[in-house]
């Protein structure tokens, strides 16, 4: 058996015992259980998904991105928007339209979920390989440098002031040379690096048999994505009533907005518990989960109690939304809705 066939073996039997790395069938059911009781108890099925009215489905499925981005009043304020451009798909000017940026820029696909799609390039080649693989409409965004971290914010419709339930650091996957080991070898000896192995090999092909300089940095997860090798850290120590400030001044400027997990930059921690210096990649609905619990160690019961909590707020944030008069989905229009995620092809070459 060769050292790679061992270490890869060996990464699967960690995966399997590590349930941040477990498919979402594999931990949902306690969080399914924990809905259904939610439902009997505050007569609803569907009041999950009627947290966010000004989002379809509360952005269970098929949001947006850039149509979410959008829906802010102004993208300055405490909190800012990051530059970003919607290019309808099919637009046949669609890298000419990035002429306004410089590189390096990000490109995701308008619709997208778990960082599926998204890349950072470099330059205007690389945009234009990404394009001709993009079936649908494309949001471009400047580039931020920083810290990364996730955001969870709550708000009831009554309340004067919402809630950071959770607040996750994101952080770079890379490995580091020594002028001896390949990146392959390099990812194989890395304790972390290996449980995504098999993502890594097909992701950089051309570079594995490369030797890295020593103290050469290879950055192997660029995009905050778990399920694309991203490191994920309880960062709750960090909140402050400046932190909650600054959001609360952020959700105003959305109206119908309540319930989701903003993806932000910020330069450093210091300006993070200020509320300063804060840019907004993206917004997540109500399926934004509270990402600190995919921290490695941290324990799965507590995990669950945490996704479990999560939906009941939202379930409570929906049925009051009900009693201002707001009507929930019907359990058909769900069902259609999750069927035509299911079809979205976004890419021509998927990276899973």
């Amino acid at each position: 058996m060769t050292y790679r066939t061992k270490r890869l073996l060996l990464a699967r039997w960690h995966r399997l015992r590590r349930w941040e790395f477990w498919p979402v069938w594999a931990v949902y059911p306690p969080v399914l259980l924990s809905w259904a009781v939610n439902a009997i108890r505050l007569r609803g099925s569907t009041l999950w998904c009627h947290c966010n009215p000004a989002m379809e489905a509360s952005g269970m499925a098929l949001e947006e991105k850039g149509g979410i981005l959008d829906s802010f009043q102004s993208p300055e304020g405490a909190v800012k928007i990051a530059k970003y451009l919607r290019i309808p798909a099919g637009s046949p000017d669609a890298l000419a339209q990035l002429s306004s940026f410089t590189y390096p820029l990000v490109l995701k696909p308008d619709f997208g979920q778990r960082g599926q799609g998204v890349e950072i390039v470099h330059d205007q080649s690389a945009a234009a390989r990404w394009i001709s693989k993009c079936r649908d409409g494309i949001v471009a965004q400047e580039y931020i440098g920083g810290l990364e971290f996730g955001v969870h914010w709550a708000k009831f419709p009554d309340a004067e002031k919402g809630e950071i339930a959770s607040l996750c650091g994101k952080h770079p996957q890379h490995v580091t040379g020594d002028g001896a080991r390949t990146l392959e070898r390099l990812i194989l000896d890395d304790d972390r690096a290996v449980l995504m192995a098999r993502y890594y090999f097909s992701k950089y092909p051309d570079d594995l048999q490369s030797v890295l300089r020593e103290g050469e940095k290879f950055t192997l997860a660029p995009i905050g994505t778990h399920a694309r090798g991203a490191v994920f850290t309880d960062e709750r120590h960090l909140i402050t009533d400046a932190l909650r400030h600054a959001f609360d001044e952020l959700g105003a400027r959305f109206s119908g907005f309540n319930f989701g997990r903003y993806d932000v930059k910020v330069p450093s921690i210091a300006d993070l518990q200020a509320g300063k210096n804060i840019t907004v990649l993206e917004l997540n609905g109500v399926m934004g989960e509270p990402a600190h619990i995919y921290q490695p160690g941290y324990p799965w019961w507590r995990g669950i109690a945490d996704l479990c909590r999560h939906f009941r707020t939202a379930a409570e944030i929906g049925a009051a939304w009900r009693e201002r008069g707001l009507a929930p989905p019907e359990p058909g229009d769900l069902i259609d809705l999750i069927r035509r995620h299911r079809e979205k092809d976004y890419l021509e070459i998927d990276e899973h």
